[in-house]
Order: C-alpha cells, then structure tokens, then sequence
C-alpha cells in the first residue's frame, strides 16, 4: 500500500475515533443535577414511593393532631376575650399554643429525619440513625423561627403596600419574592448539609454561604419553566373545555385543584433530591 494511502487511512481512523470518543463524552444536560436527580427517581422508584408514603404519614399525623386541639378548644366565640380578662386562663393558653409548636416540631423533625435519610440513599448506602434526632429538632426550631419572621414582614408589606404606586409595589413584591427563593435554598440546603453528617454551626454557616450559588440557577429556572407550562395547559384547558367548565364549574375546580397539588407535590419532591445532590457536590459527606 503506497504511503500516502496509509497516511489518509491512518487520519480518517483517527478523525473516527475522536468523534466517538466525543460523542461517548456526557453532554451539558446529561451532567446536570436536574439530569442526575432524574436518573436518581427512576433507578429507585421504589424509594420515591416510601418517601411519598412518609410524607402522606405526616400530613395525617399533622391532621389528627389538630382534629384533637380543635376537639378540645372551647366553641364560645367570647373565650378569647373572656380569657384576656383571667390572667391565669391567658398563661395557659400561651403555654398551649407553645406546647403544640413544639409538638408539631418534634412530629415534622422526625419524618424529616427519616425523609432525609432516604433522600441520601439516592447516593449512598445510609443506615437511620435517631441519635442525629436532638439536632434535627433544633435545626428545625431556628429554620420556623426564620419563617415566622418573614411571614411577620410579609404582613407588614401588605399593609405598606396599601395606597402605593403599582410600580413600587412590583418591585416590592418582587424583592420580597427573591428573599423567598433564598430562605428556600437555605432552608434545603441546611437539611441536606444536616443528613450530610455536617454540624449544626457548620451547617448554617455553609447554608448561608451556598444560598446565592449558580447551581441554583437551575433548580429555580427548571421549577419557573415547570409552573409557567402548567399555567399554559391550565388555561389552554380553559379554553376548549369552556362550554363544560360553565355548566361543571365546581367539577373544574375540584379536579384542576387535586391535579395541582400533584404536580406542587412532585416539583417539591424532585427538588429535594435535587438541593441534596447540590449540597453533596458543594460541601461532600461528613458520614
């Protein structure tokens, strides 16, 4: 074979083998965490479906609880009045209410607990381990006491709000929405650096160190890009099936309802998985 001929076979194989190389190299999306956090619930449907089932337990835990407080709360309209004016009455049911948050925590710190261990199975073999119990509980605490906080600025805003300009008030609302969307990812981040094995003061610094990661860029745009397609299917529904809709108004409702809290429920499912691979990545496993 004459030499040139060789040398074009031996750059033809060589231009191959590189475009099969390349083509066997993983793509953008294919590295991505929305990716792996697919991949993950779909090797293990089966622990998808527990952590549903747990989540299920606690919304019926959370149900009966307040059944009972609301059994046992007095039906006279005036008791809360009354009850001002007794200052014994008035202590106790301040010690009532603080009884039941801690109550309520101590329920959802628990299933968290064990939520979050399935969640770490998702990478890595994880054994339940409720001494790690004591820790979550106080984690807990301060993460509500967070929300409590903004739930106490959003009312204030409301009420500035009241007489705006609509300009100030979008870029009110919108501000207020991007400190939402952090105390989000803090409030995921931090669980998933707790199951990580990080400790409790490790873990609020590295939360609040992780919160304005790109990372999250994803997560947030995946999540809009979900919700805006969904909006669309909702009034595209609207539209074709509005002859029904004005006869069945009640049915429409019920059933875009139901259909909502299941795809609220799956977005905020698939993003937990999806915030632990994140604080996997950025600060590794301590256990």
């Amino acid at each position: 074979m004459p030499k040139t001929k060789r040398l074009k076979n031996h750059v033809t194989n060589h231009i191959k083998d590189q475009i099969k190389d390349h083509a066997k190299e993983p793509t953008l999306f294919q590295k991505s965490f929305f990716a792996k956090t697919f991949k993950a619930i779909y090797s293990k449907p089966r622990l998808f479906l527990y952590i549903f089932l747990l989540d299920v337990a606690f919304l019926a835990i959370f149900y009966l609880i307040n059944l009972l407080v609301n059994s046992l709360l007095p039906s006279n309209p005036n008791f809360i009045s009354s009850a001002q004016a007794n200052t014994l009455v008035f202590i106790a049911i301040i010690l009532g209410v603080i009884a039941y948050f801690i109550i309520m925590v101590l329920v959802y710190s628990f299933f968290s607990l064990v939520i979050l261990g399935n969640i770490k199975s998702y990478s890595s073999d994880h054994r339940h381990d409720f001494s790690m119990f004591k820790n979550m509980f106080v984690l807990n605490i301060l993460l509500f006491m967070l929300f409590f906080i903004l739930v106490v600025i959003f009312n204030l805003l409301l009420g500035l709000l009241t007489g705006m300009s609509i300009w100030l008030a979008i870029i009110i609302g919108v501000v207020f929405l991007a400190i939402v969307l952090l105390v989000y990812a803090f409030y995921s981040f931090s669980h998933s650096a707790f199951i990580l094995g990080h400790e409790l003061k490790t873990n609020l610094k590295n939360s609040l160190k992780h919160i304005f990661t790109r990372s999250y860029l994803g997560i947030f745009l995946s999540s809009m890009i979900i919700i805006g397609v969904y909006i669309l299917l909702y009034m595209l529904a609207g539209v074709i099936f509005q002859n029904y809709i004005v006869s069945n108004y009640d049915s429409f409702v019920n059933i875009t309802s139901y259909i909502t809290i299941i795809v609220a429920y799956l977005l905020f499912s698939f993003n937990r998985i999806y915030f632990f691979f994140i604080a996997e990545k950025h600060i590794g496993s301590k256990s």
